[in-house]
């Protein structure tokens, strides 16, 4: 999972929502002219979902290769959690831990990392399906292809505004859902990159076309939870994940009309030494308080439990 900190277009939350809501009323934002080879149709999005019963505001980003060493049998540990963000990875190894772990928590959600807006070589067959992606990159106007991550892992980013994208996304999304009995999808680098193109109208296109696909998505799949690791709230989403902007967590946590219930904003907390756990307990109220779950690690492959997480399952019980 990448952070977003190539995202830099610096849209605020409420300026996009604003942005956006003007976009899906006749696409009235910065007068886009979009190429008709392009498919922007809006989509109606359904009805909010029902919330079926409370969930303890806690969850954990669990991306094991269960046979790696070190990364094996934390299935208790991670079975401890309301909601888990897992590999999508079908190989028989992934699909025995997930098993396990929903045997020891049946009722825990498991929602399966799929990359929504970069190339990947993450194993599983979303990911498959967007590989089969071959003409829909940002491109600039003197044909540069940029990329984002790592000089050593340099990605190149779609354009979501080409059909073959859309159709590449969505078969991606239902390879994914249909791989396993998965509650929804965390949706990794949701987001329309500053350098996906120099131009801001180009990038105002982009996010209508991305937005317009995630509409599709929902109404599609209406009883998944879709969570978007993304800086903007997205329509028809149950929220978006924050990964250590503490400072950023009260403009990203406001409340979206957009959302669809339950809400569930995630923020992620990454420690560095054990001694970290002690401001665990004063953060997570914070969290708590502009109504997000919290969770905290120190790396996605290795899943913690700090004392302070009992007292809150205590209160659900």
């Amino acid at each position: 999972m990448i952070s977003n900190k190539y995202c830099l277009y610096n849209l605020t939350r409420r300026s996009f929502i604003i942005t956006s809501a003007q976009a899906m009323v006749g696409l009235t934002f910065p007068v886009v002219s979009v190429p008709q080879s392009i498919n922007n149709t809006i989509i109606s999005p359904p009805q909010d979902l029902t919330i079926t019963k409370s969930i303890p505001p806690l969850f954990c980003a669990a991306f094991i290769t269960p046979d790696a060493p070190g990364q094996g049998g934390q299935e208790a540990i991670v079975a401890r959690y309301p909601i888990a963000l897992v590999a999508q990875d079908e190989r028989i190894q992934f699909k025995k831990w997930r098993d396990l772990v929903r045997h020891l928590n049946p009722n825990i959600i498991l929602l399966a990392y799929q990359m929504v807006i970069e190339e990947t070589t993450v194993p599983g067959p979303g990911h498959d399906c967007l590989r089969q992606i071959n003409n829909s990159w940002s491109t600039y106007p003197t044909g540069v292809v940029p990329t984002v991550g790592p000089i050593n892992k340099l990605r190149r980013i779609y354009d979501p505004r080409y059909s073959e994208w859309r159709s590449g996304f969505m078969a991606a999304c239902r390879a994914t859902l249909k791989a396993y009995p998965y509650s929804g999808l965390f949706l990794d680098q949701c987001t329309v990159f500053d350098r996906a193109h120099p131009d801001p109208q180009v990038r105002a296109e982009m996010i209508v076309a991305l937005q317009n696909t995630l509409l599709e998505l929902r109404s599609e799949f209406p009883t998944a939870y879709l969570i978007g690791n993304s800086r903007e709230s997205w329509r028809d989403l149950n929220g978006e994940m924050n990964e250590g902007r503490i400072k950023d967590l009260a403009i990203e946590m406001q409340s979206f009309a957009g959302h669809v219930s339950p809400r569930l904003e995630l923020y992620l907390r990454y420690l560095y030494q054990k001694s970290d756990f002690k401001s665990i307990k004063d953060e997570m109220e914070y969290v708590h308080s502009l109504g997000g779950l919290y969770g905290a690690c120190y790396d996605h492959q290795h899943v913690i439990w700090p004392e302070a997480f009992d007292e809150i399952m205590q209160s659900f019980k």
